[in-house]
């Protein structure tokens, strides 16, 4: 009996509150024990990650300078670019400034070189009466405008248009063959005789000798035949016109011959009054001063006669509308 309750107060302290109690400190221990694994796991992860922060911090510090130098670098070629930018900007202005000049300044040269066109044209016109010569620089100005092709020269052609239309209507004089014939008329001057020599002067008869003459008859007869080779009588048709001598003559014809080179000039000039003045003073020199009865100072008569119907003015040819288009051009630009 003893023996058996020997043991029995040997364990009598495992009871059930110690046996909890224990439980629950081991319990405690293993907790605390895993609260600890994980802490230093946790301070373990916590070391990683701020190294690995320290690593991604130096990095993003990297980043960061390498990205602050780009965006200075940026910031530098802005700036560059900015000022390249105003460059090419002023640049363009003054091109664009430079080419309205130099469009303005070709515009003026056009205008200026069709006004001098205009003028020729007028002067072709007007002295020597050419309309051919004037069409064709007034055809020749109407097709640089039209390459060109700018609208405000279309009142410019509108008016050269118009012009050379008029020109074509024109009725225009033969001045070639006025001045042909009276080139003919000219060189047939010499050939007109003067009213004084309308008579051929007489001949002395020659002397028959049939038999001796006595020398003082015969020197008679020789003074009377000469005096009679020196004084003429006969009828004149102009009682009233002087006898010419053989140098008066002469500048007679060297006078009608000037005023049919007047004729000519009055008719290159299109100056239709002076032209028939001309001709009407050198047909009535050659019916007053020449001998009307022969034929070649008739005919004379009657060509200058048909001449002096002929018409050399120009009408309604000047080129006034082109050139006031192209004044009033000239004084907008």
């Amino acid at each position: 009996m003893t023996e058996t309750a020997l043991p029995a107060s040997r364990f009598a302290w495992l009871t059930p509150a110690f046996v909890i109690a224990l439980v629950s400190l081991l319990f405690a221990l293993g907790l605390a024990w895993n609260m600890y694994e994980r802490q230093r796991e946790l301070e373990m992860q916590l070391a990683r990650r701020i190294g690995d922060f320290d690593t991604a911090s130096r990095e993003a510090r990297s980043a960061a300078k390498a990205a602050n130098t780009a965006l200075n670098d940026l910031q530098n070629r802005l700036t560059t670019l900015e000022a390249r930018a105003q460059e090419t900007q002023s640049q363009q202005l003054a091109l664009n400034s430079m080419y309205q000049e130099l469009a303005r300044s070709n515009d003026e040269r056009v205008i200026a070189d069709i006004e001098q066109t205009l003028l020729l044209a007028q002067q072709q016109v007007q002295l020597a009466g050419n309309l051919k010569a004037a069409l064709i620089g007034l055809e020749a100005a109407q097709s640089r405008l039209r390459q060109l092709d700018k609208p405000q020269f279309a009142g410019l052609a509108k008016s050269l248009t118009q012009d050379i239309e008029r020109l074509k209507l024109s009725p225009a004089a033969d001045i070639e063959a006025l001045n042909a014939r009276l080139e003919t008329l000219m060189q047939g001057v010499d050939a007109l005789k003067p009213e004084s020599e309308s008579e051929p002067p007489v001949k002395p008869a020659p002397i028959t000798q049939s038999g001796p003459v006595d020398t003082l008859e015969r020197l008679a007869r020789e003074a009377w035949e000469e005096f009679r080779s020196l004084v003429r009588i006969r009828r004149l048709d102009h009682p009233e016109l002087p006898l010419l001598t053989p140098q008066e003559t002469h500048f007679l014809s060297e006078n009608l011959r000037l005023r049919l080179l007047s004729a000519r000039v009055a008719a290159m000039q299109r100056d239709e009054a002076a032209f028939r003045a001309d001709i009407q003073a050198a047909r009535e020199w050659s019916l007053r001063y020449f001998n009307r009865k022969d034929p070649g100072t008739r005919l004379f008569a009657d060509s200058l006669a048909e001449l002096a119907q002929a018409s050399v003015a120009l009408r309604d040819a000047p080129l006034t509308a082109s050139l006031k288009a192209v004044r009033v051009l000239r004084k907008e630009r």
